[in-house]
């Protein structure tokens, strides 16, 4: 498996992000989330989880060959590999996603313990599995770190509906979130093609909780850059 990966200059360990990447997998999207982390002080893996379909097959029919376990397996050697880095915090590893990265971030975040945050953009169809295995809502009772969330009232994947059904098996299981959702915008508004103001406001109102949000559960040390 292939691994995407953006490291910033620093002398101590510090915090790691794996990042879970949209249908369209590492595309310029992708590499600007990563260059806009680094940035910020954080080393971003983006594992390569469509590693296993045929080379030949078109980026958009990969996600049909998915499954969930796989994903977990996946992410769980992408862990270890961060973890034998000599500047990564083994106690500060978020996993981050969107659309259907957002989806495997849940995924994720409610099938292992070893992260210390969740962050998830318009994340939906979590009420299906992809495999044989647990649903992701069913997996929700399992996370046991923060989860921060960002949802356009607009969108058909994941629904208002949706959330609310998220939102309330979180509460149910005491699960530490904190969910945002803005009018008027619908899927994908993180995205730079994106130009109109609502959607501007929601990506720039959302970064802007996403770097406080990780300033709180995974800090970069001052003495860890140059």
């Amino acid at each position: 498996m292939d691994m995407y990966l953006g490291s910033p200059e620093r002398r101590v360990p510090g915090p790691a992000i794996v990042l879970m990447y949209h249908r369209t997998a590492i595309d310029d999207f992708t590499k600007g989330v990563v260059d806009r982390l680094v940035g910020s002080g954080y080393l971003v893996a983006v594992p390569d989880v469509y590693y296993r379909c045929p080379g030949d097959m078109p980026i958009l029919e990969r996600k049909a060959l998915l499954n969930d376990s796989e994903i977990v397996d996946d992410v769980g050697c992408t862990i270890d590999a961060l973890r034998k880095r000599t500047d990564v915090a083994a106690d500060r590893i978020v996993v981050m996603g969107h659309c259907m990265g957002g989806r495997m971030a849940l995924l994720l975040a409610g099938s292992s313990a070893r992260f210390c945050a969740a962050v998830v953009y318009y994340g939906g169809g979590v009420m299906r599995s992809w495999g044989d295995g647990a649903t992701v809502f069913e997996r929700l009772r399992n996370i046991h770190c923060p989860v921060i969330g960002f949802f356009g009232n607009e969108d058909k994947n994941p629904s208002p509906e949706e959330v609310d059904q998220i939102d309330a098996e979180l509460k149910r299981h005491d699960v530490d979130h904190d969910f945002h959702r803005y009018p008027g915008v619908g899927h994908g508004f993180q995205n730079p093609n994106r130009n109109t103001p609502h959607e501007r406001a929601a990506a720039d109102d959302a970064w802007t909780r996403t770097f406080a949000f990780l300033h709180n559960v995974a800090p970069v040390s001052t003495s860890a850059s140059r």
